[in-house]
This record gives structure tokens, sequence and C-alpha cells, in this order.
């Protein structure tokens, strides 16, 4: 059966549910609802809705539907129990597929350590209800101790470990540190650092700094428009009706190291947005990925400000234009999403934007999905992200008031000092050679 795509409104009284399915078979069509579930059939599709408020019996009587031919879909209301109460989370699409948390009175969260089942309870399972089963992909992980993915774990929380170790002969250069398996969480950041250190290139950065391209110029001064982040797109429905939970071990990091991770990844991706006038390219998935230390070094950072500064030095070693009024303007585009009426909204959207980059990008990135994007998608959409959000939307503030130029390193003023003298005696030189008659 197809899941189709979906979206859910509401009222005071009642939920409005729209689904589309163009092919569906009319005289097969059936829906119920009751307490905390919404179910509709009409092969070949099938959609399972869970909630976090209650809703009528289908037997009340005070539901309805309606087919629109002309758009293939079905407008259904459904009433709710208790009239004016507001339903919660309607654009989180995984989270309504998952029975698992959205029927919880309180919620739970999407990430979480998952025990495994013996056989006979898979089977009292199945026989017991089969449509809720809780469809997962199983994890394709080498199993390894506690002690060892705690030490040198990577992706999504650190959970994950042995992927790059098996994958590294075809993968090539996907991600920039060579052996994640033997170089400890706790030492990437300073492994990072040095190689940043020495792919820094004084003559492009003196290049963009001192004598910008006019493009260079209007991009930094371009305004950020939030309009194309408010919603989530057809697009981004079609894909997350699709996304099913993996199996993840134990998370040791906290909420806030997970949700600091996640800011050099949206700084990547805001930064490949602004330079690319809103729109992505076949490098948008080089650029993303590169410019985030959590994507292209697995490392975890201890502090916000640990996290800009590494952002900003990549954004100064790495790609087309090297500037640091670029580097400081993709952090202003970041606090605009961060500090917007609905951010978990926002990026969750962009999430599923990064995740499409990744899988059209080439070179082996659609395990980056695997790895970080697609357990984001599900984070993004637990009732405590939004405060994780929210609490580093304040961190992120104080360090954007208070950075330097001096913070990045290279010993920046300096250089451009230097390098501004040097140009000065050169023209000076020029202006007293004779001319010649």
């Amino acid at each position: 059966m197809l899941t189709p795509v979906f979206w859910i409104t509401q009222d005071d009284d009642s939920l409005l549910i729209r689904i589309r399915a163009p092919h569906g078979n009319l005289a097969e069509l059936d829906y119920d609802h009751g307490e905390y579930m919404f179910v509709f059939t009409c092969p070949p599709y099938f959609l399972r809705v869970h909630f976090k408020q209650m809703v009528e019996e289908y037997g009340s009587g005070n539901g309805k539907v309606e087919w629109n031919s002309d758009e293939g879909e079905f407008h259904i209301r459904v009433p709710k129990i208790h009239k004016s109460e507001h339903f919660t989370n309607l654009d989180m699409i995984t989270e309504l597929l998952n029975p698992t948390t959205a029927t919880q009175p309180h919620g739970r969260a999407l990430v979480e350590e998952i025990e495994e089942n013996s056989e006979e309870e898979d089977v009292e399972d199945s026989e017991g209800n089969e449509f809720l089963i809780d469809q997962e992909i199983p994890s394709v992980e080498t199993p390894k101790s506690d002690t060892e993915i705690k030490k040198f774990g990577y992706g999504f929380g650190w959970t994950k470990i042995g992927i790059i170790e098996r994958l590294r002969g075809e993968i090539g250069n996907l991600v920039d540190i060579q052996n994640p398996e033997d170089v400890e969480i706790q030492m990437r950041l300073d492994e990072m650092t040095k190689t940043d250190w020495e792919a820094f290139d004084e003559g492009r950065y003196l290049a963009d700094t001192l004598e910008p391209e006019e493009e260079l110029l209007s991009l930094v001064s371009a305004p950020f428009s939030m309009s194309q982040f408010l919603e989530i797109t057809e697009e981004d429905r079609m894909k997350l009706k699709d996304l099913r939970k993996t199996k993840i071990s134990k998370i040791w990091a906290t909420n806030e190291e997970i949700g600091i991770s996640l800011l050099d990844i949206l700084y990547g991706y805001l930064y490949d947005q602004r330079v690319n006038q809103w729109e992505s390219n076949c490098e948008s998935g080089w650029t993303v990925a590169k410019l985030s230390s959590s994507l292209s070094y697995f490392v975890k950072f201890g502090s916000v400000k640990e996290c800009v500064i590494s952002s900003i030095r990549r954004s100064l070693c790495y790609p087309l234009y090297r500037n640091l009024r670029l580097s400081f303007r993709i952090l202003e585009d970041l606090l605009q999403i961060l500090s917007s009426a609905h951010p978990t909204t926002v990026i969750l959207h962009i999430l599923c934007d990064i995740h499409r980059i990744f899988i059209d990008s080439g070179d082996f990135r659609y395990i980056l999905n695997d790895l970080f994007i697609t357990d984001y998608i599900f984070w993004i959409q637990t009732e405590d992200s939004e405060d994780v959000v929210r609490g580093i939307q304040k961190e992120l503030e104080d360090v954007v008031a208070g950075i330097q130029k001096a913070d990045v390193g290279w010993d920046l003023e300096i250089l451009e000092t230097e390098a501004k003298m040097q140009a000065t005696m050169l023209d000076s030189d020029d202006d007293e050679m004779p001319q010649n008659n």
C-alpha cells in the first residue's frame, strides 16, 4: 500500500485532513477515527495518523468527507473531543505517522534507546494488531561495545561506529577525518583545527578581503528572505511520509550537544544558499558537508562559540568566496532562522532540503543522511527540540555580539595591515619611477 501525501489543519471544532490519492479506488474507500487515531484506506493508498489529543469516534456522525476529482484529493473533517483545544505538531509528518510516540499524552522522544524484542514478543505483536506494528529499518552498524562508541562514535549523537571503516575504500574523501574509528571524539576538534590552519591560503583570503569582486559584495549585501523557509513544502511531505525511524543505540550526548552539532550543519547550508542566491546547484552537497565540522570531521563542540569559530574558519579555508564579512553575514542569517516564530518547522524544511541535496549530489553523500540528517529530521520533530533551539539561539546571540576578528585566528588584522602597507609601498614605488619620454 502507498502512503499518500497529506495535510492537516484545524479550526476550533475539527481537524481538516486533506489527502492526495489521485489513483484511489473510490469503491473501496474506508476511513475511521477515534481517541488518538485516524485511519484512511482507498487502495492502493493507506494512511494511519496518530495525534497527541483526542478526536471523536467515527460513529458520532459528526465527521464529513468530500472528494475533489479535479485535484484527486479527499477532504475529511474529523471532530475534536474537546472543542477549542489546539492540536500540536500537525506539520511534523514523521511524528504523526509514528505510533510509538504520537499516541502518548505527553509525547515521547522519537530518538531513544530501543531495546531488542524477543521473537516471541514480535509474534505476539503481529497477532495482536497487525496494522500497528512499528516498521523500522534495521541497523547497518557493526556491533561495537558501549565503551568504543562513547570514545570513537560519530553521526547523530555520536552513536554510530564502523561504517566509515567498512566503506573507506568506496567512499574516498567523503569526510575529511581519515580514520574516525582511531581518533577519539575529544581529540577531533584539535586535529581539525590543525588541518584548517594548514589549509588557510593567505593570498585567497586577502584577495577576497582587500579586492573583493562586485559579485561577492552583492552577495554579502543581499537581503535575507525568510519566506522560502517558512512552510513544509509538498516535496518535504513526500519525503517525510516515506522516512522510517532506524534503530539507534544509547545516546550519551546531551540534547544541547546534539543541537550545537546541528548549528554548523545549518551554517553550511545557509552559506551555500546565500552564495548561490537561494538556489542549490551541483556543488551544494560538497559545500554543505565541507563547511560543517560535524559532517566533515565528526567533532563534538563544548560550546556554541567553539562551533561558531570553527564554522567561520572553514568558510575562510575551503569554499569559493573567503571573506570574513560574508562569514559573519551567514551568522546573521542563522540567527534569523533560529529566532523565527516556528524555528523547528523552518529547520525541518532545511533538513529535508539537505537530505535531497545529499541524494542528488552523488559522491556517496547519501551516507551523510544515514549518519546524521535522517536522525536529525526525527529529532527536530520531538517536543524537547524547540526548547533546545531557543536556548542555542540565545547563546548564539551573545556569541555574535561579542566575537572579534582575533577569535578566528591567523592574526587576520596583522595580515591585512601588512598587505595594505605592502600595496601602498608598491604604489609609491610606481609613482617614483622615471617616465620615459
